[in-house]
């Protein structure tokens, strides 16, 4: 089954049998939402070649997956909307672990450099900062995710599926079943949110 066709019911069923212990299940959950989630991590190390360097797509999937395997052990999402906010969380995560890992005080990264890659005309209003050698940096970047996390649920959720999973704005609408208009509201005031965060961190 393709992403795209995911229906709440057909997830409920495989997050049931996934928490039961069904090995079956796990694999076909992660087939019909693998495609969704390598296009997340692919998304998500484009827009930090620092990590990049490091880690290749199918690494930074794969952990993801494991992290959202056993968060599903606890948590039964209501909804495929509910799903894919916590596969962008595991995400957050497992980036935040990588950024870490790699360009702490002693990490591998800290005495390594790479160039930066081009910004298009796709990218959100607010990027997060680009987690280089200085710990500084490395701190805002954390904080951006950070501070998508604590946002209020409706802007985490819109910032989650356009940021994180690559959606157009009229697509979340339609899952949603809002107005355009109202996605566009709750994306410009979790930007405004983000934009006010890192600016007290640069500040700080």
């Amino acid at each position: 089954m393709a992403d795209s066709s995911l229906h709440t019911t057909q997830l409920h069923a495989w997050v049931d049998r996934v928490r039961a212990g069904d090995l079956a299940a796990r694999d076909e959950l992660l087939r019909g939402v693998g495609g969704r989630l390598e296009r997340l991590a692919r998304k998500m190390l484009k827009s930090y070649p620092t990590v990049r360097r490091w880690a290749e797509t199918g690494d930074v999937l794969q952990n993801a997956q494991l992290r959202l395997l056993r968060s599903l052990r606890d948590v039964r999402p209501d909804s495929v909307r509910g799903f894919f906010g916590l596969a962008a969380e595991q995400m957050r995560r497992e980036l935040l672990d990588l950024a870490r890992h790699f360009h702490g005080p002693m990490g591998v990264g800290a005495n390594h450099s790479s160039q930066a890659a081009a910004r298009d005309g796709r990218a959100p209003v607010v990027d997060p900062p680009d987690a280089r050698t200085d710990p500084d940096d490395l701190e805002r970047w954390a904080a951006f995710h950070e501070g998508v996390a604590a946002l209020p649920v409706e802007e985490r959720e819109v910032v989650g599926l356009i940021f994180y999973h690559g959606w157009k704005q009229a697509e979340v609408a339609d899952l949603f079943q809002v107005t355009v208009r109202t996605v566009q509201r709750r994306w410009q005031s979790a930007m405004g949110t983000l934009h006010q965060r890192l600016n007290s961190e640069r500040h700080s």
